[in-house]
């Protein structure tokens, strides 16, 4: 006869498995868990993003600028026809993005076609803020026979140097009155200080625009004398002068912003040249 198997009972007192709840918290705890952890990786990414596209946008500028700064800086003028080699500025500000137009006589060929006979020598330049075919907004360059008759914005086609660029604006130095002016009335003369201000495609929409900024001094302009200053307001890229600097005239270079880099055409020429 078959003897029954003497099978353990499990100790009073202890459990097997897990409970609904216990299952529930851990559940709960893993999820808080990944969480974290998918925020902090996407926080990081959209920092990584929006650096990018912030040295996307000062590269951008930067070449703008650069390149406004060394036909600024080769500005041509002769006294015996003033009336086609003066300086030449549209004032149209207002909002966060001004699209100046401004328009001079320049030897260089900084934003210039390699193909256009016009690179080869003195021109007459013009610069603005226009919608592009696309639909969006971008830096435009107009190039002129600088000793025509009449001389219509309309009669060139533009190209767009840059699609990130939304506004301009110029404002020149009145010594006189020792501040920044945003008119320029005497067409047959080239201003001694000029301040120019690209605005830049915010990050985000609803954004303010990013503004890249520098000083210029044009040489063949008349002496600068006297100091200027000029506040630092929020969302310049830097102060473009600082409190009680003066240009040094002797020197005849312009005055770059902080953390601005200073391009080649900021330079001033050998003497003698």
């Amino acid at each position: 006869m078959n003897q029954p198997l003497n099978v353990p009972k499990a100790p009073s007192g202890r459990r097997q498995g897990f409970t609904l709840l216990e299952i529930l918290v851990a559940v709960v705890l893993l999820a808080t868990a990944f969480t974290i952890i998918w925020s902090t990786f996407s926080a990081t990414l959209d920092g990584w993003r929006r650096s990018s596209e912030f040295v996307d946008r000062m590269n951008h500028g930067d070449y703008a600028i650069d390149q406004l700064v060394s036909s600024l800086r080769s500005t041509a003028f002769f006294k015996n026809r003033p009336d086609k080699f003066g300086f030449w500025l549209d004032s149209k500000g207002g909002g966060d993005a001004p699209r100046d137009n401004i328009s001079w006589v320049t030897s260089g060929t900084a934003f210039m076609k390699p193909e256009d006979p016009l690179a080869k020598g003195l021109h007459r330049i013009m610069v603005s803020v226009e919608d592009t075919p696309d639909g969006g907004e971008g830096l435009a360059i107009r190039a002129f026979q600088h000793l025509k008759d009449e001389i219509e914005k309309d009669d060139v086609d533009p190209w767009f140097v840059s699609s990130r660029v939304q506004g301009l604006d110029c404002e020149i130095y009145n010594f006189e009155e020792e501040d920044w002016k945003d008119e320029w009335e005497d067409t047959n003369a080239v201003p001694s200080l000029i301040q120019i201000t690209l605005y830049m495609e915010p990050l985000e929409k609803g954004e303010l625009p990013l503004k890249v900024q520098r000083i210029v001094q044009i040489p063949v302009a008349p002496a600068v004398t006297g100091a200027v200053t000029a506040a630092e307001t929020p969302g310049d890229t830097g102060t473009t002068v600082q409190p009680g600097q003066q240009p040094d005239s002797s020197a005849g270079g312009s005055t770059t912003p902080r953390g601005a880099t200073t391009s080649p055409g900021n330079q001033r020429p050998p003497e003698g040249d």
